[in-house]
């Protein structure tokens, strides 16, 4: 996820930002609905903490981005 979130601060057009922020809102999704999540883990915790500001940068990323140049699925 940080590849991809350095890889979205380098200037790039409406296409690529997209592509990159469905990438970065899959990876976020695998952590999220991880199987080998465990309550009492810190490193979970922060796993999940992680996940969690990566999905809302993702969201507001694509909600600053213009309307007419994404389909969100499901909004």
């Amino acid at each position: 996820m940080k590849d991809i979130t350095d890889r979205l601060g380098r200037g790039r057009t409406n296409g690529e930002k997209t592509r990159l922020v469905k990438k970065l809102g899959q990876e976020a999704d695998s952590l999220l609905t991880c199987a080998d999540y465990k309550d009492d883990s810190q490193d979970c915790k922060n796993c999940r903490a992680t996940a969690v500001r990566r999905k809302n940068m993702m969201w507001g990323i694509l909600k600053n981005m213009k309307t007419g140049q994404i389909i969100i699925a499901g909004k």
